[in-house]
């Protein structure tokens, strides 16, 4: 990711509608799926990015272990006090087997060329009976500057990725789009800034709102999370996958654990 956007990531996200809306809607599916406020779970959040997820598992009790590639982003978090952090290729885990109750992928698979692989070691440290929450953006045909910016390899289709997920070992507990509330919007949006597009370095769309618009967007975000422990929606703009790994003899290995 252009290392720019990791700066505009860590001053935005404790504020922008995106980032507070998803962790909105991802808190309330964890907490419907999972004892995360009462009982200590080995938690990985792959692509931690600059911390927001794992400085939230934390005010939840938790002792998150945070893995990304980007030394920038070990940066900040450390600047949110953050310490259970480790550097490296997501494709080559550096943990034993079976080591996690809970994996986290939000935005991520998008940036791995070669995602089969980080798949295969998403199954490889997951126990039996972890949950597994991914999230990726959806629809090729909204690919624009935003995605060049942030180096995305590609957009998801919804079949297309589920029968990846299939063939990686995973079963879905819930399979759908998320985002839903603000797809039509988005989708001109996305459309009028391709036309009006001049040449140059692409940049995101992570640009900076007024803020009762902002809250708006927020708030929408958080009534649609609330809908999404019950239902999923035909269309939006990111696809959410929650994954159960598929039963399978598994050797038993260390792990971090909280302390």
């Amino acid at each position: 990711m252009n290392p720019d956007e990791y700066r505009k990531m860590f001053e935005l996200e404790n504020t922008y509608w995106y980032f507070q809306g998803r962790r909105s809607i991802i808190s309330g599916l964890l907490r419907q799926n999972l004892p995360v406020e009462s009982k200590p779970l080995r938690i990985l959040d792959v692509g931690c990015g600059t911390g927001l997820m794992l400085e939230h598992l934390r005010e939840m009790g938790q002792s998150p272990v945070g893995f990304d590639l980007h030394p920038l982003a070990m940066r900040y978090c450390q600047q949110r006090g953050l310490q259970r952090l480790v550097r490296g290729d997501v494709t080559r885990l550096p943990f034993g087997d079976s080591c996690f109750d809970l994996i986290l992928a939000l935005d991520l698979m998008e940036h791995v060329e070669d995602d089969r692989a980080l798949l295969r070691e998403f199954r490889r440290v997951a126990v039996p009976g972890a949950l597994i929450l991914l999230t990726v953006p959806a629809h090729p045909f909204l690919w624009s500057e935003h995605d060049e910016s942030l180096r995305h390899y590609r957009r998801y289709r919804r079949e297309p990725l589920r029968r990846l997920l299939a063939e990686a070992g995973f079963r879905p507990l819930r399979f759908g789009y998320c985002i839903s509330f603000l797809f039509p919007a988005i989708v001109i949006f996305r459309l009028i800034r391709r036309r009006a597009l001049r040449p140059g370095q692409p940049q995101t769309h992570l640009i900076e709102l007024p803020r009762w618009l902002n809250a708006l967007l927020i708030g929408l975000l958080r009534i649609e999370g609330l809908f999404l422990r019950r239902f999923t929606f035909p269309m939006g703009v990111t696809l959410l996958a929650m994954l159960a790994p598929n039963a399978q003899r598994r050797k038993p290995a260390d792990a971090p654990r909280n302390e």
